[in-house]
């Protein structure tokens, strides 16, 4: 059990490492760490898969048959998609699961998400610092799979951090799974170091200037709170958190930054004419958005895994409707949708939303810890397609753990 304890504590060490010092984009070092870990969870006949999970493989299934609804368009991005979401679902979500299946509390995590965030805080920090003040960019002594440009805020005057991630929203939902975890850790520590830790914590948060993990994690933290009101207390943190919020969102000294977060994002989304924001060329979502419909309404049932990709690389369209350049949707949700049709988004809702079911009837610290982070990370992928993350399996894993050990307990 030890042994597996310190496999775990690595993993969650890792685990912010989604882009840097990874061989190419597909391979990020939690995934190769994780495959390592699998052939041990083999070797030692620990891997499992379990009935509840078949929901989640059964998405992957539905996604290979809709490939048949537009074969002409298949390629190799097909395979490479199947690969990439099946691998994925495996190594972050089953393999870890397996691993600490037999684990009594998450608790012997909470250190790991701790240190974790503390060193990528500081190594936001450091990097803002540098490419701001020093002109030095991280990016030109760390490896990240490829060149990648600056990204600024406020007219070109701040260069924005991406922390270990290609994108600092990418970066920021790092910050949605360990940020309410790490107070596992926290909670019975002196005061003195608890705000000393979170001052550093959220000063590197803030530098990512991340708009739908601030708005994610709010909500989060709010909708927590709502379902958790059964005393008065409950109730005076509700109001408190409404206060701060709107205390923040009318302050001379924090509306500036909230209009380079999350009033360029919406200004970008409701109007097509502007497209340029931190400094990089971005595609409008809105555009995206409505690609998803378009193709939602022509093909319901879906049209396979990649695609939607493979179209976009050979420049084709799909009954009329052109894919976007990159052959992404911008949406986790969107991806699955037109991945493995109606079918695959209702199940994998249905996955995500049992969890949060569980956690919400649970009545401990760790499961509304755990249910802020499952919120947080299911609404920022509203935004962001990127499955091959380990965050959001991590968390529906985390999930189940506390769920699974509340039973036994009981």
């Amino acid at each position: 059990m030890k042994i597996q304890v310190k496999i775990a504590q690595i993993y969650i060490m890792l685990v912010p490492f989604i882009t840097a010092f990874s061989l190419n984009p597909w391979l990020p070092l939690p995934l190769l760490y994780m495959m390592l870990v699998s052939i041990y969870l083999l070797i030692v006949r620990r891997l499992k898969i379990f009935k509840e999970d078949l929901e989640i493989i059964l998405i992957v299934i539905l996604g290979i048959i809709s490939m048949f609804f537009a074969l002409d368009e298949l390629g190799v991005k097909n395979l490479n998609h199947i690969c990439a979401i099946s691998t994925c679902i495996f190594l972050f979500y089953i393999a870890f699961k397996s691993l600490i299946h037999k684990f009594k509390s998450i608790n012997i995590l909470a250190s790991s998400f701790a240190f974790s965030l503390a060193f990528v805080s500081i190594f936001i920090i450091i990097e803002f610092t540098l490419s701001n003040y020093l002109s030095i960019a991280i990016s030109d002594f760390i490896p990240y799979g490829e060149e990648l440009e600056e990204a600024t805020l406020m007219g070109g005057s701040i260069i924005r951090p991406r922390g270990l991630a290609w994108e600092a929203g990418h970066m920021a939902t790092f910050y949605e799974l360990a940020l309410p975890l790490s107070f596992i850790y926290f909670k019975d520590k002196p005061l003195p170091i608890v705000i000393s830790y979170y001052l550093l914590v959220l000063s590197g948060y803030t530098l990512l200037f991340s708009a739908a993990s601030f708005v994610a994690l709010l909500l989060a933290i709010l909708v927590s709170a709502v379902i958790r009101i059964r005393s008065k207390s409950s109730i005076v943190l509700v109001i408190g958190i409404v206060m701060i919020t709107f205390i923040a969102l009318s302050s001379d000294i924090i509306r500036p930054y909230i209009n380079e977060t999350i009033g360029v994002k919406l200004q970008i989304f409701l109007d097509p004419s502007q497209r340029t924001t931190a400094g990089m060329e971005v595609n409008d979502r809105s555009d995206k958005y409505q690609n998803i419909y378009d193709l939602f309404l022509t093909a319901p049932l879906g049209i396979g895994w990649g695609t939607a990709s493979q179209m976009a690389v050979d420049n084709e369209s799909f009954k009329g409707i052109m894919m976007p350049e990159s052959g992404g949707f911008i949406s986790l949700y969107g991806e699955i949708l037109i991945a493995s049709g109606v079918l695959g988004l209702l199940l994998f809702l249905r996955f995500i939303i049992k969890k949060i079911v569980r956690l919400v009837r649970l009545n401990s610290l760790e499961s509304q810890l755990v249910l802020i982070t499952v919120l947080a990370l299911s609404m920022h992928y509203i935004f962001i397609a990127n499955y091959w993350f380990p965050m959001l399996w991590l968390s529906l894993v985390l999930a189940d753990h506390v769920y699974k050990n509340r039973k036994i307990t009981t």
